[in-house]
């Protein structure tokens, strides 16, 4: 048997403050407790847009710049909350006339986009048109659509057609509005020009006079859709089981 004795219990190694650094639900250097998302979208909204960063709400917040990351990832994704918040505020009072299903969908549409323009600082930064603000709106243009005749598919999809259809006219314009002209129809143009000349010959025609964002850009693709909708009113269609 044996006489070597056990080694006595270690005892733990550092203050308590060290021991409890690596603990669940510990915060990090300049985190506060009651730190929350809406409060950094408030510091934030204070900023001017192009002054956003994270750092710069941490420091409005006396925080962490780590302590806003765990709310918010980046900058991009804080600018689409402000975006959305401010959207929202335009959306509020949009109102979709009963009746006429045409007329419905032009209101709803020109509502969306007029709404992203309205907040040209931060609208290229919201990618899509969602969110409670919209549904309110929405649920008037598809109860227009229902009442028409339309079944709930194509009410459904008619009412995610036209909300993208205004999303990105509002975004074209904006990116017209920044860079001068929309980045997609210069980069057509400059590969025209290192083209030879007999070739694309109708584009070349068309394309430089063509400004993809001009104020009739909505109201045409919403003369589109109208038409294939009322060409879908006409058409016979089986009954749902």
């Amino acid at each position: 048997m044996s006489d070597q004795q056990s080694p006595p219990p270690q005892a733990p190694e550092g203050p308590p403050a060290a021991r409890r650094a690596h603990g669940v639900g510990r915060r990090g250097p300049g985190q506060r407790a009651d730190l929350t998302r809406r409060k950094i979208l408030d510091a934030a909204a204070q900023l001017d847009p192009r002054a956003v960063t994270l750092q710069a709400v941490a420091s409005a917040l006396g925080v962490d710049r780590k302590a806003v990351s765990y709310y918010v990832s980046g900058r991009d994704e804080l600018l689409a909350l402000l975006g959305a918040e401010a959207l929202a505020t335009q959306l509020k009072d949009l109102v979709v006339p009963g009746g006429d299903w045409r007329e419905a969908i032009r209101v709803f549409a020109a509502g969306c986009r007029d709404a992203l323009l309205q907040e040209r600082s931060l609208g290229l930064y919201v990618k899509h048109l969602a969110g409670g603000a919209l549904l309110k709106p929405a649920e008037g243009m598809v109860r227009v659509l229902l009442d028409a005749g339309f079944d709930d598919e194509t009410a459904g999809r008619t009412l995610s057609l036209v909300t993208a259809v205004a999303n990105e006219a509002a975004r074209a314009q904006l990116l017209s509005d920044q860079f001068g002209q929309h980045p997609s129809q210069a980069e057509i143009l400059r590969v025209l020009a290192e083209s030879p000349e007999t070739e694309l010959t109708e584009l070349r025609r068309i394309l430089p006079d063509l400004h993809v964002m001009e104020a009739g850009r909505l109201d045409f693709e919403l003369d589109v859709i109208i038409a294939g909708l009322d060409d879908w009113l006409g058409r016979p269609h089986d009954s749902a089981p």
